[in-house]
């Protein structure tokens, strides 16, 4: 292995091991990673410095960019301009300390600079949330690496440095003597530290409350026992809150639950749930069945077949403003299989990206053509909510809803190729159906009288319909395509497993606790997981596997469980191995992990 991997891999490790575990435990950490000289390869600059809340990167500062950006939507909605301000010019501070320490320790260690070296520093807080909200701190970490070998750490017990390698020692000596380094650095990481995790974690179940709509997944695979068998799963994840109404059904008629294998509601490990649903089938009739799914975050059912896909663009206009936060006269939404990708409202004004993968494959001409299409819409919206409202014998002091929902269906066969099923059109007020198109026969249905002028004008303009026709059956689908691609090209370049160990108490014991270890998140699809005790992996016949599964976003999750003694917690963790890691992750389920801070003092 080169010189240059070896170092990658080291900041991989750092990166990786030590991750705190699900189940009421969260945390938030900085790293800082320093190279002494630049390597010219794309991505890899010469600091990095990155801060983590419960594993997922919220802020991203690079000695290129020169600025602190947030990386979580809720992070750039939350935080004013003035908090990514400072950040930066203390990221750039810190940045020179990096450089300037760097120079001693190679002196200090009679390194030359033809060689590569790298200096990191991790630090930050874990704690433990009961079932009732409360947050109480568990432990800090402050600790400093020099080629991915420990160099210094902070004692926070007993408030002192602790200098594992005989070229710490003068830095040890040095920080030890200024005993008010040592008192901040101890209260950063009991207080101050767990406030910015408080409030953090508060800004990011708000946001997610906003973001709750299920994503529903349907999918097959091979069953053990017989060749013209499958298992046909139901997977619903991303929902907030908890409760949910999953069916299984076959020619639209819910199978009985006795003969349905339920994963139960399970935390997702963000602040949102998922359910699995699974029942054996004939692989001839896949057609037959639908996974139908009822949750308070949305108006209707949502009805998903094997394979489909779908992509709708739906529009909503209010007759009058309502004043009121969260809700505007305008809203329009883009919806991939149920995910919202853009939004516009009327307060806001612009088209904007509600995926990261969309904000980062559309380019800017497509928001800002997109804005521009919205906004005309929104006066076509206003034009003809009048005409409506006149037509209907409704004033303007009530409140009226004028409803557009265009978009395609498509199946996907298990080769990936991609099928038109469907089209929509269609246009409702008040709630209530007002005019549909007929795609199959390039016509406007009007189900009420008050529709019939409209449908006679856009049915006797022939190549509207012909439009219309060809935009659901090909640029709808090729949207839809180019769309499904785009998510998945983004999500192979974030194929690092989320490790998490939680427990539960069993049903047949108070003495006996359920052990799980989720893996979840990885691409490519092979993974290696193994429930240890004493770091001996247990025989498979004792665990409970749930096998590879897909999340459904192109990422997979495994997941192992085993019945342990309440009092024997500690004895057991998880071995994960997966080929987009260096070196395998353990994971603990009181895993106590250590932290950092800020600080001047010279090595």
């Amino acid at each position: 292995m080169s010189r240059v991997m070896k170092v990658l891999a080291v900041v991989c490790v750092l990166l990786m091991v030590g991750l705190p575990a699900l189940g009421g435990e969260h945390s938030l950490f900085y790293i800082y990673t320093a190279l002494s000289k630049p390597l010219n390869l794309p991505g890899i600059y010469e600091f990095i410095a990155m801060g983590m809340l419960n594993d997922q990167v919220i802020d991203y500062y690079d000695s290129e960019t020169q600025a602190k950006v947030p990386k979580q939507d809720w992070m750039r909605e939350k935080m004013p301009q003035h908090y990514w301000e400072k950040g930066t010019q203390s990221r750039k501070s810190k940045e020179q300390w990096f450089k300037v320490n760097m120079d001693i320790l190679m002196g200090r260690m009679g390194h030359n600079k033809s060689d590569l070296h790298v200096l990191q520093w991790r630090h930050g807080c874990v704690v433990d949330e009961d079932t009732d909200g409360n947050i109480k701190f568990v432990s800090g970490v402050d600790e400093y690496s020099y080629d991915g070998t420990e160099f210094l750490s902070f004692d926070e017990e007993n408030s002192r440095w602790i200098a594992p390698v005989p070229a710490a020692v003068p830095t040890k000596r040095k920080w030890d003597d200024v005993p008010i380094l040592n008192q901040y650095t101890k209260a950063y990481l009991e207080k101050e530290c767990v406030d910015w995790l408080t409030k953090f974690m508060e800004y990011g179940k708000e946001t997610l409350r906003n973001k709750s709509l299920p994503g529903v997944h349907v999918f097959v695979k091979k069953t053990l026992t017989s060749s013209s068998k499958l298992t046909l799963t139901c997977l619903v994840t991303d929902f907030y809150p908890r409760g949910v109404e999953v069916r299984v059904r076959k020619f639209q008629q819910s199978l009985p639950e006795h003969l349905v294998t339920s994963s139960g509601i399970r935390p997702n490990g963000d602040g949102t749930y998922q359910l699995r649903k699974s029942v054996e089938i004939m692989e001839d009739e896949q057609a037959q069945y639908d996974c139908f799914v009822t949750h308070s975050s949305i108006n209707e059912s949502i009805v998903m077949k094997l394979g489909e896909h779908s992509l709708f663009y739906i529009y909503t206009a209010l007759s009058k403003p309502l004043n009121l936060p969260g809700i505007y006269e305008f809203i329009a939404m883009g919806m991939l299989n149920d995910q919202v990708i853009d939004y516009y409202d009327s307060e806001t004004q612009a088209k904007v990206p509600k995926q990261d993968w969309m904000r980062e494959k559309m380019p800017q001409h497509y928001w800002e053509k997109g804005t521009q299409s919205r906004k005309s819409k929104e006066q076509w919206f206003k034009v003809n909510m009048d005409i409506l409202m006149e037509r209907m014998g409704h004033n303007n002091s009530d409140l009226h809803v004028l409803q557009w929902r265009h978009g395609c269906v498509v199946d996907e066969d298990t080769d990936g190729n991609i099928k038109f099923v469907s089209g929509v059109d269609e246009y409702s007020y008040d709630g209530t159906e007002f005019l549909s198109f007929d795609e199959k026969n390039s016509r406007w249905i009007a189900p009420v009288p008050a529709a019939e002028p409209t449908k006679r004008k856009w049915d006797d303009v022939p190549i509207l319909n012909l439009y219309t026709k060809g935009y659901l059956e090909k640029e709808c689908v090729d949207w839809l395509k180019k769309f499904m691609e785009y998510g998945k090209e983004t999500l192979r370049n974030k194929s690092l497993p989320g490790v998490h160990v939680f427990v539960k108490k069993t049903l047949t014991s108070s003495s006996k606790l359920t052990l799980t270890c989720l893996v979840t998140d990885f691409y490519p699809r092979g993974v290696e997981v193994r429930v240890r005790k004493f770091q001996k992996s247990l025989p498979e016949h004792l665990v409970t596997s749930s096998g590879i599964r897909p999340n459904g976003d192109g990422t997979y999750q495994l997941r192992k469980s085993v019945e342990i003694m309440e009092d024997e917690q500690a004895q057991y963790d998880c071995f994960v191995t997966h080929s987009s890691i260096s070196e395998s992750i353990v994971m603990k389920l009181d895993t106590r992990l250590k932290p950092e801070d800020l600080r001047a003092v010279i090595l």
